[in-house]
């Protein structure tokens, strides 16, 4: 039940970093340009220019997350804070 727990939370870092790098063109676009330059790396290049727009979309869950957990827990803070001053 661990591995699934973790692949599960890997896919939706997946989804969810694919899901705003296919919402924000500019963002997009660099993905696929950063994508098309490894693909000219001799050798390895096919297999850059596959593996590397998921793991970006991976970046960009993981960074999305990051800041969503940061704001959420920013405002539970501000709340309990708020809370403290109107008992006192």
């Amino acid at each position: 039940m661990k591995a699934l727990t973790v692949i599960g939370t890997a896919a939706m870092f997946l989804v969810g970093g694919g899901i705003l790098t296919h919402g924000i063109p500019p963002l997009h676009h660099l993905v696929e340009h950063l994508a098309g330059l490894a693909g000219t790396i001799a050798g390895v290049g096919g297999v850059l220019k596959a593996l590397l727009p998921p793991l970006l979309d991976v970046l960009v869950g993981v960074v999305a997350g990051g800041l969503a957990l940061l704001g959420v827990q920013a405002f539970a803070a501000i709340r309990a804070a708020l809370r403290r001053q109107k008992r006192q």
